[in-house]
C-alpha cells in the first residue's frame, strides 16, 4: 500500500547492536518513546535489542538521529539495522502512542555483549542516606544506572531469572517500581529493598555470627583496629582504617606484603583533595560511573587533622592509589547509620582479599580458609558472586587516562576494531596480568583481569573464565591463540584446550601480540611499534623485551632491540637485582671489587659464582629487556631492595627518585638534553648487526662502576638512565623509519607505565612529526597481551 513519508503512518522495525542489556537501554527507549507520541514495542534478544516504531516516517527519523546522545551513562549503540518497514496495519492503534516492554527472547542469531558492574549513582546514594526512604541504610539498593551485572550474570539476555538475583523474589513494592514507566528502576534487573533482598551478615573469621547490626559491628572492629574483610560487588577487600599504624603494619605482616602499595578508598572527594593533587580529569574519573583506583600525586603537606602513615600505606612512591565507596555497602563503612555513636572514617585500606599471588575471595567458605590468620572478621552477604572482578586500576598519562588494570566498570565491554576478524577467536593472554579475550566480526570482548598465575586458584579461575566467556557471548570459538613461551599456564591450558576442540592453536610472539593491541585498540592493524617490558620469548629463542618491530597485521620484523644482558639464576636474578649488576659489570670487563660486594650485601663466594655463570652462560639467560636495565641501575644505585618484593618495584623506586630530580629541575618542559637544569643522559652505544640496530648500555654500567659519579647525585643520576632510555628509543624509531614507510608508531610494554619516561618519549616522537598510538582501553602492561592475540589470529589466513 502506498503511503507518505509525511502523512502516512508507518511501522518500522530494527535491531540495535551494542552496550545495550543490563544498562537502563529499554527503560529508557520506553520513556523516549512515549515523550515522541510514538508507539510501539522494545525487546531484548541475544545481543541485540529489537525495537518496533509506529507513527509518522519523519518523526522515526528524527527520534532515532538523537537516540545516540539521550542513552543511559555506559550504554552505546554500535548500530542500528532496519530489519522491516511498512504502512501501519491500524492507524486507530498507532495513535494511541502505546508502547511496550516485551519479555526477553534468545534466538542464538545475535552475540550479547556482557554488561560492565557500574558503581553507585547518586540517586542511589540519596535514597540511602535518606531516614524516611525504605532503602535507608540498604547496602544492596540499584537501580538501572547502578549496581552489579558482570558478576552476578548467570546467562543472557540479561534478566532478573539469568542473575544470581533471581532467588530473591520481588516484594509488592518492588514489583510496582519494576514495571512502572516512569520509574528509575523500570525493568532494572538487581532491585531489591529490605523486604525482598539479600541480607548483610557479620562473623569472626571461624564462622562464629556476632550479634547485632553487621554494619555497626564492622565500623566498631574498624575502629578497634580490627582487619575486616568485606565482601563487595567483585569478591572480598581487606578493609583497615588508613590511619591507624598498628592496623596497618600487621595488615603488612599477616598478608607478607612489606612494601607493595595498599589502595585506599575516601569517603569523599574532599578527603582525596586534601591529601592528592586532583586534576579535573582525575575527578571526573573518580566519579564515573567505571569508579576505577586512581593513581594520584600526593601533596607536598595533607591538609588533615591528624597524620596520614603514607610510609606504610605507599612506601616505595609518593603516589596513592585512591577511590571512591563503588557500592552502598562501602559508602556506609564510612558514614555512621542512626544510632551509631562512631565518628565517620575518612580513609580506609581497601586491597584484595587474597594470599600473595592468589585472586580475590569469593565465598564465604573461601575467605575462612584462604584468608585465616589475616582477616579477624568478615563482613559478608547472601547475594552469590557469580565471576570474581577486581576494581580497575587507571592513571592520566599526559592527561589521558590509561588504564592499569581493566576490570570492574570497564570489562568485559567490547573494544571496537578497525578492521574484521576473519575467524572467532579464543586467547588465552599470559603468564602475568593475565586477562582472556574472544574475538569476532570486528570486536573483541576482554575478560575481566584474571593476574598472576601463580597459584592453583588462579588458574582455577583462568579455566573458569576461559569457559564461561565463549558461553556467555554464545560463540564457538574456532582457533585458541596463546603465547610463543610453551610453559606458560595459559599456554598450556590453551593446548589443551586446542586438544580438547579440535582447533587449531596459534602460538603468537609476545612482544608481537603488545604491539598488535596497542595498535588494534587505536584502530590500526599496521605500523611501528616499541614494545619495552621485562621479559618474553623471542623468535631466537632469547629473552626479548627492548623492542621495536614493524607490524604488518599478522606478521612483524624486528627492527632494533637492547644489547642483551645475562640474568645469573635465570628467574632469580628478577627477585635480587645486585645479581644482575653483577653480571652487567662482569660483561663490561669490570671485577667486582670488596667494596661493592659490601654495598649490595653479597659474599666474594656469591660475586664470583655469579660471575662465572654469566661468563659461561650457565643457568644464565641472556636477556635484551629493558625492564631489567631499570633493576641493574637501581641495584648500581643502591636504590633497588635486595630482595624485590613486587613485580617492578626496582623500576618504581628508580621512577621515584627520578622524580624528585626532575622536581628540582623544573619538570620536564623540553627534549632530552636541551632542557635547562637536567643532567647528562647516561650513554650508550649503537651498533648494527644483521640489519638489526642494537643499543649497549656498557658505557653506561662503566659510568657507574665508579662509586663517586653518582656519589650524593643518585636521583640525578636515576633522572639520567630516564633521559637515556628515551634518547635511545628515538635512535630506535629513526633507524625504524629509515626502513620503514610507517609513520605511525605505537608505545606498549610495562616499562612504559613510567610517567617520566612517557611523557619524555612521546615529547620527543611528537617532534618527528610521527602518529602516537597509546594504550587507553587496555593496560601497557601484559593485560592487553589476549587482545594482540585474538587480533593476530583473526587476521591470519
Amino acid at each position: 500500500m502506498p503511503f507518505s513519508a509525511d502523512s502516512q503512518r508507518i511501522r518500522a522495525v530494527y535491531d540495535i547492536k551494542g552496550v545495550v542489556q543490563g544498562v537502563g537501554f529499554r527503560p529508557a527507549l520506553f520513556r523516549l518513546a512515549r515523550e515522541a507520541s510514538l508507539s510501539g514495542w522494545v525487546q531484548n534478544r541475544s545481543g541485540t535489542v529489537r525495537l518496533s516504531l509506529e507513527g509518522a516516517e519523519s518523526q522515526i527519523d528524527e527520534f532515532l538521529q538523537t537516540l545516540p546522545g539521550r542513552l543511559p551513562a555506559v550504554a552505546r549503540i554500535d548500530s542500528i539495522t532496519q530489519v522491516e518497514k511498512q504502512a501501519a496495519a491500524d492507524a486507530a492503534a498507532a495513535r494511541s502512542h502505546s508502547f511496550a516492554i516485551l519479555e526477553s527472547e534468545g534466538d542464538g542469531s545475535v552475540t550479547p555483549l556482557i554488561p560492565a558492574d557500574l558503581a553507585m549513582c547518586a540517586d542511589c546514594r540519596a535514597e540511602i542516606e535518606d531516614q524516611n526512604s525504605r532503602r535507608y541504610g540498604y547496602a544492596f539498593t540499584t537501580c538501572t544506572n547502578c549496581g552489579p551485572r558482570y558478576t552476578v550474570v548467570d546467562g543472557m539476555p540479561y534478566d532478573r531469572e539469568r542473575t544470581s538475583m533471581a532467588r530473591f523474589p520481588l516484594c509488592p513494592a518492588c514489583r510496582r517500581e519494576y514495571e512502572d514507566p516512569g520509574d528509575r528502576r523500570f525493568h532494572a534487573e538487581t532491585i531489591a529493598c529490605p523486604a525482598c533482598g539479600p541480607v548483610l551478615t557479620f562473623s569472626d573469621i571461624r564462622g562464629r555470627d556476632v550479634a547485632g547490626n553487621p554494619l555497626k559491628n564492622a565500623r566498631r572492629e574498624l575502629a578497634r583496629g580490627s582487619i575486616v574483610a568485606v565482601r563487595g560487588i567483585g569478591g572480598f577487600l581487606l578493609t583497615v582504617d588508613a590511619f591507624d599504624r598498628d592496623a596497618l603494619t600487621r595488615l603488612r605482616e599477616r598478608k607478607t606484603r612489606p612494601h607493595k602499595p595498599f589502595a585506599c578508598m575516601a569517603g569523599d572527594l574532599e578527603t582525596v583533595r586534601r591529601i592528592c593533587e586532583l586534576p579535573p580529569a582525575a575527578e571526573e574519573l573518580l566519579t564515573s560511573v567505571q569508579s576505577p583506583i586512581v593513581i594520584l600525586d600526593i601533596r607536598e603537606k595533607p591538609d588533615l587533622p591528624q597524620r596520614l602513615p603514607l610510609d606504610l600505606i605507599s612506601p616505595d612512591t609518593r603516589t596513592l592509589g585512591v577511590m571512591l565507596p563503588t557500592s552502598p555497602l562501602h559508602h556506609q563503612l564510612f558514614a555512621p547509620l542512626v544510632g551509631d555513636s562512631l565518628p565517620a572514617f575518612q580513609l580506609l585500606i581497601m586491597t584484595s582479599g587474597n594470599r600473595g599471588g592468589e585472586p580475590i575471595c569469593l565465598t564465604d567458605t573461601e575467605a575462612r580458609e584462604r584468608l585465616s590468620g589475616i582477616a579477624d572478621f568478615l563482613l559478608s552477604h547472601d547475594r552469590e558472586i557469580n565471576l570474581r572482578n577486581d576494581d580497575s586500576l587507571a592513571v592520566l598519562q599526559n592527561g589521558r587516562v590509561q588504564l592499569w588494570r581493566r576490570a570492574r566498570g570497564y570489562a568485559p565491554e567490547a573494544i571496537t576494531l578497525g578492521r574484521e576478524l576473519s575467524r572467532c577467536v579464543l586467547a588465552l593472554g599470559a603468564e602475568m596480568k593475565n586477562a582472556v579475550a574472544l574475538g569476532f566480526e570486528q570486536r573483541v570482548v576482554l575478560s575481566p583481569h584474571v593476574g598472576d598465575l601463580e597459584t592453583p586458584e588462579a588458574l582455577d579461575s583462568l579455566e573458569t573464565v576461559t569457559k564461561r566467556l565463549p558461553e556467555f557471548l554464545q560463540r564457538s570459538p574456532e582457533v585458541i591463540a596463546v603465547d610463543l613461551h610453551p610453559d606458560m599456564h595459559s599456554t598450556r591450558l590453551g593446548e589443551k584446550l586446542a586438544d580438547s576442540l579440535d582447533l587449531p592453536l596459534m602460538r603468537i610472539q609476545h612482544h608481537h601480540a603488545h604491539a598488535a593491541a596497542c595498535l588494534a585498540e587505536n584502530g590500526f592493524d599496521e605500523g611501528l611499534a616499541l614494545v619495552f617490558d621485562g621479559t618474553g620469548l623471542g623468535t631466537d629463542g632469547n629473552i626479548w623485551g627492548a623492542e621495536l618491530l614493524e607490524v604488518r597485521g599478522d606478521g612483524f620484523a624486528r627492527l632494533a632491540t637492547f644489547a642483551p644482558a645475562p640474568m645469573p639464576g635465570g628467574d632469580a636474578a628478577v627477585r635480587r637485582p645486585a645479581r644482575q649488576l653483577v653480571a652487567r659489570f662482569q660483561q663490561a670487563g669490570l671485577p667486582l671489587s670488596g667494596r661493592w660486594r659490601e654495598g649490595l650485601g653479597i659474599t666474594l663466594e656469591e660475586a664470583e659464582a655469579w660471575e662465572k655463570q654469566s661468563a659461561r652462560e650457565l643457568n644464565a639467560p641472556r636477556s635484551h629487556a629493558a625492564g631489567r636495565l631499570f633493576d641493574a641501575v637501581a641495584a648500581g644505585l643502591s636504590i633497588a631492595p635486595k630482595e624485590t618484593t613486587y613485580d617492578g618495584q626496582p623500576a618504581i623506586r628508580l621512577e621515584a627518585a627520578a622524580r624528585r630530580a626532575l622536581k628540582r629541575c623544573g619538570g620536564v618542559g623540553a627534549a632530552p638534553g636541551r632542557a635547562a637544569g637536567l643532567p647528562e643522559a647516561l650513554p650508550f652505544i649503537l651498533r648494527e648487526e644483521e640489519g638489526l640496530l642494537v643499543v649497549d648500555w656498557a658505557p653506561a654500567f662503566r659510568l657507574l662502576y665508579h662509586p663517586e659519579a653518582s656519589r650524593g647525585r643518585e636521583e640525578e643520576t636515576a633522572l639520567a638512565l630516564h633521559l637515556g632510555v628515551a634518547k635511545a628509543a628515538v635512535k630506535m624509531v629513526e633507524y625504524g623509519l629509515s626502513r620503514s614507510a610507517f609513520r605511525r608508531v605505537g608505545l606498549s610494554g610495562g616499562v612504559f607505565m613510567n610517567k617520566i619516561l612517557h611523557q619524555l618519549l612521546t615529547a620527543d616522537l611528537k617532534a618527528l612529526n610521527l602518529e602516537l598510538a597509546v594504550h587507553s582501553q587496555t593496560p601497557p602492561n601484559d593485560g592487553c597481551i589476549a587482545l594482540g592475540q585474538t587480533v593476530v589470529a583473526g587476521w591470519t589466513l
